[in-house]
């Protein structure tokens, strides 16, 4: 059908999934749901029972915790092409934070046993998982050092450096667009949002 065929192209241009034997991709369809989140809706709360492997194809979700002040600290923007909650598909424990669009936003939730399966008869799907695995675990040690060594000044530009890229003017401008809203902002960089007016 045409959703299936559109499932098999998207999965198989994720980076998890490229290049994967064609019964492979037909085993991750069958065991795929595709769902639409509208702005402020829930992926998942803290608490939640694991049970899907969760990859953004568009739109902007946002990884928090509520803090004990009641309000709500923001952990990790993703876009699309990222997958999340991976590492809580291996061990028992309930989600730790809560997954949230931050937009209207295209998710396919991938069921863990079908995961498992294609894992084990490819490697490289394993292999890529641990990068991304470590990657996480590389970019949350990296934000704490931010946290403790850097101003919310500071980590906030270290942000606007990363949108501009690798390849951004070093003499002239570089534009960036900020895709998320203020307070959303604020949450990830720890300030008020008139802080963060601030500081831009």
């Amino acid at each position: 059908s045409q959703i299936t065929r559109n499932f098999r192209k998207t999965l198989g241009e994720l980076s998890l999934f490229a290049d994967i034997a064609p019964r492979h991709l037909d085993d991750l369809v069958q065991g795929t749901c595709n769902v639409i989140y509208q702005k402020g809706q829930a992926v998942f709360r803290a608490g939640d029972i694991v049970s899907h492997l969760h990859v953004l194809v568009s739109g902007q979700i946002k990884l928090s915790l509520s803090c004990r002040r009641g309000n709500e600290r923001v952990l990790e923007l993703l876009d699309a092409g990222q997958s999340f909650g991976q590492a809580e598909l291996f061990v028992s424990r309930p989600y730790l934070v809560s997954a949230i669009a931050v937009k209207p936003s295209h998710v396919l939730a991938i069921r863990r046993d079908t995961l498992f399966r294609v894992m084990a008869d490819d490697p490289r799907i394993s292999r890529r998982v641990i990068k991304i695995l470590a990657q996480r675990q590389l970019e949350t040690e990296a934000d704490l050092v931010a946290q403790h060594s850097w101003s919310p000044g500071q980590r906030l530009l270290g942000y606007l450096l990363e949108l501009a890229g690798p390849h951004r003017d070093a003499s002239g401008e570089t534009t960036v667009t900020l895709e998320t809203s203020k307070k959303v902002l604020a949450s990830r960089f720890d300030m008020q949002p008139e802080t963060l007016s601030r500081n831009l």
